[in-house]
């Protein structure tokens, strides 16, 4: 019998991904999720189309959707729109994105380091970004920040990232 305390875990967070949902009825549906079946998030997968060869859904879509799903009462909460954010240009769209009713902004790794820092779709720079630097802009809009990887990304490419100094630039969620 061990006497190490009990390892604590986070709950469990159920995040539907709305892929699966009938396009024909998605606000209906995504409200049905979280009210009748009892999801806390919405996972919704943003693809442009250039860091992924595949479109999904812009801001106007997520707009439409939070019109039938209420924001959450807290950080976190059920109701969260955790947007997935599979973009070339992933600073260029925090803001539209925020108004949009995004809660929890999940850009890639490897698109924030290869991608410039403009802020808004309009911008022109040649000025480079950094994972840091996105997370920042992130919680400068009021949303939390997620980092992925891609399969073939080393996950010891996060450690500087997760442990930075300046607690605005660490990420709130990875996957």
């Amino acid at each position: 019998m061990s006497s190490d305390p009990p390892t604590q875990h986070p709950p469990p967070i159920i995040a539907p991904s709305i892929l699966s949902a009938d396009f024909a009825r998605l606000g209906a549906e995504c409200s049905e999720t979280i009210e009748r079946h009892g999801a806390d998030w919405l996972h919704i997968d943003i693809m442009d189309g250039h860091f992924v060869p595949n479109i999904t859904f812009g801001a106007p879509v997520v707009t439409a959707v939070r019109s039938h799903v209420p924001r959450p009462a807290g950080r976190g909460g059920r109701g969260t729109f955790d947007c997935h954010m599979m973009v070339a240009e992933p600073k260029r769209w925090v803001k539209d994105f925020q108004a949009a009713g995004c809660d929890l902004y999940c850009f890639h790794y490897e698109a924030a380091i290869n991608s410039t820092a403009a802020s808004t779709p309009a911008e022109i720079t040649d000025r480079r970004t950094s994972p840091g630097e996105l997370i920042r802009f992130i919680h400068e809009h009021g949303m939390q920040a997620g980092i992925a990887l891609k399969p073939e990304t080393p996950v010891g490419v996060l450690w500087e990232i997760m442990d930075s100094k300046v607690e605005e630039e660490r990420p709130d969620v990875s996957i």
